[in-house]
C-alpha cells in the first residue's frame, strides 16, 4: 500500500476517537456552557501548539519526529492541522446548533467521515474528484448505524436526512475544512428539518 494511503488510514483511525466529544456532551458535560468552555480551552491549546510548531525550533523538531508521518502536505507547510479544525468545528457546532442535532452531527463527523475515507481508500468505486461514491455510501451507512444505536431522541426521518446531508457536504469540493462543514451543515439541516416537519 502507498505510504500516503497508510498515513491517511492511520489519520482516520485516530479521527474516530473524536467521538469522545459528542459522547462527552451527551453523557457527561450536558450543560451547553460547560461544553463550550471545555472546547474553547482545547481549541486555544491547539492554537498554541500550532504557533509553537511554526516558531519554536524544539517544538517543531518534536512535532515533526512524532507526527509528520500522518500530516498532509499542506499541514507540513504550515496549514492548520486536522486536530485543530476538529475543535473549531466542534465548538461552532455546539455553539450554533442545539442538542440532540449537534451531538448527532459531531458523531457523523467522527464515525461517518472515518468510514467514508477508509472504504473510499480501500475500495474506490466511482471517483468524484478526490472522493468516491463507495466511500460516501459507507459513510452514510455508518452515520445511520451510529444514530440508531445511541439513545437519542430524533426520528428516523431526521436521522436519515442528517446522514445524507453529512455525506453530501463531505463529497462535494469546498474550500472549507470538512471537520467544520460536516457537523455544522448536517446539524443545521437536521435542526431545520425538525422545525418544518
Amino acid at each position: 500500500m502507498e505510504k500516503s494511503k497508510i498515513s491517511e488510514l492511520f489519520r482516520k483511525a485516530i479521527h474516530i476517537s473524536n467521538a469522545i466529544i459528542p459522547l462527552g456532551y451527551m453523557y457527561i458535560f450536558q450543560d451547553k456552557i460547560d461544553m463550550i468552555i471545555i472546547l474553547s480551552f482545547f481549541l486555544i491549546f491547539c492554537f498554541f501548539v500550532e504557533i509553537a510548531r511554526k516558531n519554536n525550533y524544539l517544538v517543531s523538531i518534536i512535532f515533526t519526529r512524532y507526527f509528520s508521518f500522518m500530516l498532509r502536505e499542506n499541514e507540513k507547510k504550515g496549514a492548520l492541522t486536522g486536530a485543530t479544525w476538529v475543535f473549531v468545528g466542534a465548538l461552532f457546532t455546539v455553539l450554533l446548533i442545539p442538542p440532540p442535532f449537534s451531538i448527532l452531527a459531531l458523531l457523523f463527523l467522527s464515525i461517518g467521515d472515518t468510514f467514508s475515507a477508509i472504504i473510499g481508500i480501500q475500495f474506490p468505486f466511482i471517483r468524484l474528484g478526490q472522493k468516491t461514491l463507495s466511500g460516501s455510501l459507507a459513510g452514510f451507512i455508518a452515520c445511520v448505524f451510529i444514530g440508531l444505536i445511541i439513545d437519542i431522541s430524533v426520528s428516523n426521518d431526521i436521522l436519515f436526512f442528517g446522514a445524507f446531508m453529512a455525506m453530501f457536504i463531505e463529497i462535494i469540493p469546498t474550500t472549507f475544512d470538512d471537520n467544520v462543514t460536516i457537523p455544522i451543515f448536517s446539524g443545521f439541516s437536521m435542526y431545520c428539518f425538525n422545525m418544518i416537519a
